[in-house]
């Protein structure tokens, strides 16, 4: 019962990280489940993935009604994360994450920096229509897939960005067209996981209740902030989880050296 509780509280925990920010919530159930329930890395990679889907769908939802999903995007984004969430699995269960943790901590903070200094204007998005917008939103699906897979996370903490700085999109409409594209990219990269072992199935469903009930009342605050504070708040959350990231890699690389 006492283990079904921090579930829940994990899962809540992860819904509202989800719903505030417009990402699945693998960003914080990674190291909930390699702390508190003691899984593998690749267990926790597996597991989380299997959860964020639930996160994006009830948060999804709040957005959606209040038209802030750009759905042709989301679905071009999503066809392309498919074909590479599988591969990002496989190479997870193949190569230690440390050294990309590290890479990919620069890599949240430099975008952090970016967004911290100069909130991005809203314009009208880039057209599908385009041979350039059709290739970089196809490209766009290739990377949030690629890392969705190896770090078992929805990828909303790099489409999220993506979509406000290379497509123009308003934060709110970035984090709910991000929602619709891990809706699709995770159930692939857990399916994977699980093909190779890496799903502790018994976690799902308490995680997976609490994700339910914290993500629609942090999407619903979300939606009440003026756009530039939440993208202030969208970089901070990037800041802390590269430092994160970064704590947590060097934390696996020391017994390694000694």
């Amino acid at each position: 019962m006492l283990r079904n509780g921090r579930a829940w509280f994990g899962g809540a925990l992860a819904g509202i990280a989800g719903g505030f920010f417009g990402v699945g919530g693998g960003i914080v159930l990674v190291p909930i489940l390699t702390g508190s329930f003691k899984l593998s890395q690749h267990q926790a990679h597996g597991t989380s993935l299997a959860i964020v889907g639930a996160t994006a769908a009830v948060s999804l939802l709040v957005y959606a009604l209040h038209g802030n999903v750009v759905w042709v995007t989301a679905a071009v984004v999503g066809f392309a994360s498919v074909w590479t969430a599988r591969w990002g699995a496989r190479l997870a269960a193949r190569t230690t994450p440390e050294r990309l943790a590290r890479v990919f901590a620069v890599f949240l903070l430099l975008v952090a920096v970016r967004l911290l200094w100069k909130v991005p204007p809203a314009s009208d998005h880039i057209a599908l229509g385009s041979v350039a917008g059709i290739a970089l939103n196809l490209g766009i699906g290739l990377v949030v897939g690629l890392m969705s897979g190896y770090m078992g996370v929805g990828g909303g903490f790099l489409a999220v960005p993506a979509f406000t700085l290379l497509l123009g999109m308003s934060q709110h409409v970035a984090q709910g067209t991000s929602l619709a594209v891990i809706l699709v990219t995770a159930p692939v990269g857990a399916f994977e996981h699980h093909r190779l072992g890496n799903v502790r199935t018994r976690l799902v469903p308490p995680f997976a209740l609490g994700a339910i009930l914290g993500g629609p009342l942090a999407s619903l605050l979300a939606q009440r902030l003026p756009p530039t504070i939440l993208v202030r708040a969208f970089a901070v959350f990037l800041v802390i989880n590269a430092v994160n990231l970064w704590v947590r890699a060097e934390r696996k690389r020391r017994p390694a050296v000694s």
